[in-house]
């Protein structure tokens, strides 16, 4: 487990198939603790993660939260060991393997002062791009991949149902003030992350 921003830490579990990692996230900040998108974790990162969690007593985590249906991953083994609550957004609850805690929607506040932002048409009816608008971040799932270091693209044109209208439904994010990516696969961008991402959609 690698801390990446203050407060913000990630590892990662390499996928052959896609080369490239599956990244989970652990945000903690404003008196909360959350897990994003969560892969498994070797036993060193549990450790270090359970350490992590022990200084930060005083911010307890209580949330898995899920950005969507796809990146269920390793959510029921951690909710399992810590006794946190699985949050998804209600289009994609009932395709879960596992059940959730509860669900969201366009918009909520959640926890970790995070707000919920849908974008329709993508390859799941609820993916939701995660905005911390105190600290300029935005966490997103399958909307957008990292597969080259400071640039992002979308998934495979086979994975919706109308790839233009993917895109043009997630253009919302630029209305959004944000500086840092963090993608659910592949490389995020830290720095100047809303240029990266006009730059994709050519603006």
């Amino acid at each position: 487990m690698k801390e990446i921003l203050p407060g913000i830490y990630t590892w990662h579990e390499f996928s052959k198939e896609k080369q490239l990692n599956f990244n989970g996230y652990l945000l903690v900040w404003e008196g909360e603790s959350v897990l994003i998108d969560p892969p498994r974790m070797s036993k060193k990162s549990f450790a270090s993660m359970e350490n992590l969690l022990e200084k930060n007593s005083n911010h307890p985590l209580n949330t898995i939260l899920l950005t969507n249906v796809h990146h269920e991953r390793a959510c029921d083994e951690f909710r399992r060991i810590l006794g946190a609550k699985i949050w998804i957004n209600e289009k994609d609850s009932s395709g879960l393997e596992g059940t959730a805690d509860k669900t969201f929607k366009d918009g909520d506040r959640l926890p970790c002062g995070l707000v919920a932002l849908n974008i329709e048409n993508q390859k799941s009816p609820g993916e939701s791009a995660l905005f911390l608008e105190k600290r300029g971040v935005l966490i997103v799932g399958d909307a957008l991949i990292g597969k080259i270091p400071g640039k992002v693209n979308m998934l495979p044109p086979d994975k919706y149902r109308d790839p233009v209208l993917a895109k043009k439904r997630l253009n919302k994010i630029l209305d959004y003030d944000f500086d840092i990516l963090l993608v659910g696969d592949g490389e995020s961008i830290l720095k100047n992350a809303k240029e990266a991402v006009k730059i994709f959609f050519g603006n």
